[in-house]
């Protein structure tokens, strides 16, 4: 996935790099690194971003 891929999915699901941490679980610096190019999306964060797009992101207030 490239950075401007990445970028792009996170806007779909109204979020940025810069709150990724909450939507994916990963280290703010991780997403940051993501969005530039530093470092290469793992398949594990490109699939799960493939899922909320197609089902949604859950309510986190309904996974407690």
């Amino acid at each position: 996935m490239t950075p401007e891929t990445f970028t792009r999915k996170l806007k779909k699901l109204g979020y940025t790099p810069h709150n990724a941490h909450e939507l994916l679980g990963i280290g703010r610096a991780s997403a940051f690194k993501y969005a530039s190019g530093a470092a290469e999306v793992p398949k594990v964060v490109e699939l799960l971003l493939d899922m909320y797009e197609r089902h949604g992101v859950p309510d986190r207030k309904k996974m407690r």
